[in-house]
């Protein structure tokens, strides 16, 4: 789940090359987001998306209305290669022995779907699915898949589950586009900024005014541009969505592996159609079970807790590479003076936000750690008078982005705010989210101060607010890492308890975000593709031992002890090569995981 950055950042992308190019200068072979001026005038209308609040919960019926869906549910589907998104495209340009195969089983297609689906008459939109089947056999189970965001493709995250996983094997892997972005109808709208502002520990009133502002006025324009579709671009919609395509696909039951919001996606499935539930993995959990405001609420904390408790300490292990700092106050009084010299503008385009942006979007995998460790070497270099240090970091930390890569993020920039403002409620009132903000920036100052303004205090849509109710679906599996920095341990605990069907898998001692699928957790794996592979759920909430950070050769404890049945690491038969393989591939992962909500604002 993406925090909602602030008006500017980096994309992974260009960040991960930042340890590559350490590497290449140190010789390291291993370096390869009051009183306001603007003011509340939003009114709640009738739109919900496609009346929502009046499903009743596990009923099964497409139409909460039982509208005739029967020109949806009557389509063919058309699969085509010519047919997938660019980003499934281009996955054929790496010629890796295993992901080549996979693509070349990869095709799309494009579906109808009412934006409505209690009222067809309003209109349609199309969606895309993508489609991977396994290498031999037939008769296979269908799993499918979402990466998050909320608003996150779901194409090349389909193919990455098969290459990356045996799922590829069992299972025909299906990736559909939550509506509205992707390769169906796309809504994408401006975003704007508070220009000049670019430390959101040192704001101004007029600052703190400029960024409600401009908040409204990215609502305000969105509704006022695009208000046919805005209202449907919801996650009981997107459910419904995927209900269409497994009614297409002519199976009984899915499985399902989603991560972080794909979790949240994932129990509204399972609280509309728990019929139709087969095995279920949530990864990286919401709290599901509450308001998204409520999943929010808990990032500050979490963001701080996995920085302060991981990457600095490890920082500070690898000081000879990184020259930060040998303890953790060490490392933070580098990171401190990094700020400073950045907001003295001595640091070029490098900005306290923005610097605050790029370690907090590396801080949801551990390979982010070294892109940190790279980028921030090489601003203390740069803070020190080395003139090349600094053009070395914005080469690396700014080429890379063409025109399509900004589209495409303002594209999902629109539909995660979307999503999120129409789900649940939130609070109307602008100056509740400065005080909050003030309170966790003291607390928590690496993301903390950055919700100054939320366009969702601006939202002219009445929220769905369903109720999720998973206890008619069949057992589920949560997965959670102890010091995941998106969706805090803590939210998923309560989302757990509060769904009586579920199994609890705790990862002790680890805090990436995304614990399944390319961790190299191989207790992890055992626990979660032996259940949906074969079924076989654990009889009671357990834990697994954490794996080492990178260069780490131990494992290093953090916080607490997770409760639960304590379990042990598999020997680990992998290849060398074959880990080298899983390691460029996880490096693809991450950048599908890591929030795109960066784009320039307008």
């Amino acid at each position: 789940m993406a925090h909602k950055w602030g008006t500017r950042a980096l994309t992974a992308t260009t960040v991960v090359t930042l340890a590559a190019t350490l590497a290449g200068c140190n010789g390291d072979s291993e370096g390869s987001k009051n009183t306001g001026s603007s003011t509340t005038t939003t009114t709640s209308t009738s739109a919900n998306g496609g009346g929502g609040d009046t499903t009743a919960a596990g009923d099964g019926k497409l139409s909460p209305t039982g509208a005739d869906l029967s020109k949806y549910t009557a389509q063919q589907m058309q699969w085509s290669k010519d047919t997938c998104t660019d980003d499934v495209k281009e996955l054929k340009s790496f010629s890796l022995r295993d992901l080549a195969p996979v693509n070349d089983r990869s095709e799309c297609a494009k579906i109808k779907v009412p934006k409505d689906y209690s009222d067809p008459g309003k209109g349609e939109i199309e969606v895309m699915v993508t489609r991977t089947k396994p290498a031999k056999g037939e008769n296979h189970r269908v799993l499918m898949t979402n990466p998050g965001g909320p608003g996150g493709p779901a194409g090349a995250f389909s193919v990455i589950t098969a290459a990356l996983s045996p799922l590829g094997e069992s299972h025909v892997v299906i990736g559909i586009d939550p509506r509205g972005v992707g390769g169906g109808t796309r809504l994408t709208c401006k975003s704007y900024s508070a220009r000049g502002v670019t430390d959101y520990r040192n704001l101004s009133d007029t600052d703190i005014s400029a960024l409600q502002t401009a908040a409204k006025k990215t609502v305000d324009e969105c509704a006022r541009e695009n208000g046919d579709l805005l209202p449907y671009i919801t996650t009981a919609n997107t459910a419904r969505d995927h209900e269409l395509v497994r009614q297409l696909l002519k199976v009984e039951t899915v499985d399902y592996y989603g991560v972080s919001a794909g979790t949240w996606l994932g129990a509204y499935y399972s609280t509309l159609f728990p019929k139709q539930v087969g095995r279920f993995v949530l990864d990286s959990n919401t709290e599901f079970t509450g308001t998204l405001q409520s999943s929010w609420a808990t990032q500050p904390m979490s963001f701080q807790r996995r920085f302060k408790d991981q990457l600095l300490p490890w920082l500070a292990r690898q000081n000879t590479t990184y020259d930060l700092g040998s303890t953790p106050d060490d490392v933070n009084a580098s990171y401190e003076d990094i700020r400073k010299a950045a907001g003295e503008g001595k640091l070029g385009q490098f900005e306290p936000m923005i610097i605050d942006n790029i370690v907090a979007q590396t801080l949801y995998s551990d390979r982010g750690f070294q892109s940190s460790g790279a980028l921030l070497a090489l601003l203390k270099q740069a803070m020190n008078g080395d003139a090349e240090a600094l053009r070395t970091a914005e080469g690396a930390a700014g080429g890379g982005r063409t025109k399509k890569d900004i589209d495409d993020s303002r594209n999902q920039n629109t539909v995660f705010m979307a999503i999120r403002c129409n789900d649940t409620s939130w609070n109307k009132d602008e100056k509740s989210y400065v005080d909050r903000a003030k309170q966790d920036g003291q607390k928590y100052p690496l993301v903390g101060y950055f919700d100054m303004a939320n366009e969702c205090a601006y939202w002219p849509y009445k929220a769905q607010d369903m109720k999720v109710d998973t206890s008619k679906a069949p057992q589920m599996l949560l997965v959670q890492t102890e010091n995941d920095p998106a969706t805090a341990y803590e939210g998923g605990l309560k989302a757990h308890k509060a769904s009586k069907n579920t199994r609890f898998l705790a990862v002790n001692d680890q805090g990436n975000h995304g614990a399944v699928l390319g961790s190299g957790n191989l207790c992890v794996e055992q626990q979660t593709y032996g259940f949906l592979q074969n079924g076989k759920l654990m009889d009671k909430d357990s834990v697994c031992p954490g794996i080492a950070l990178p260069k780490d050769k131990e494992v290093h404890k953090v916080g607490f002890d997770p409760e639960g049945e304590k379990l042990a690491m598999p020997v680990d038969p992998t290849p060398q090569w074959k880990k080298a393989l899983l390691a460029v591939l996880g490096a693809v992962l991450d950048e599908l995981l890591t929030p795109k909500n960066t784009a320039p604002r307008d």
